[in-house]
């Protein structure tokens, strides 16, 4: 199963410690000008998932696979008249890097 998938599976079917898993110990999430290590990173899936924003969202991403190889795995969908976009680069087949970026939608003239 690619990491895509299991990343979609893990999602579904909320689990921390699976989502974990999927990530390389050196792993940083960068989020427009901050950096989280792997354990906050987890802390704020955990608060979004059990929120209730997770499974829409997840629904979003599962559907925005624009690429996926070995070294990346890039996602887009739209949230809330924004695009987001994330890539996530992988090593050893995990999450080393996320990168999120959102950018409001433009409008049709």
């Amino acid at each position: 199963m690619s990491f895509f998938e299991n990343t979609m599976k893990v999602l579904k079917d909320w689990d921390k410690e699976k989502y974990a898993e999927l990530h390389h110990e050196d792993f940083l999430f960068i989020r427009e000008t901050e950096l989280f290590p792997l354990e906050d990173y987890l802390e704020i899936m955990e608060e979004f998932m059990i929120s209730g924003g997770g499974p829409e969202v997840s629904k979003r991403m599962a559907e925005g696979l624009i690429h996926e190889n070995e070294y990346v795995c890039e996602l887009r969908w739209e949230d809330k008249g924004e695009i987001v976009t994330n890539v996530f680069m992988k090593k050893d087949g995990l999450a080393w890097r996320s990168i999120v970026n959102r950018v409001t939608k433009k409008r049709a003239a």
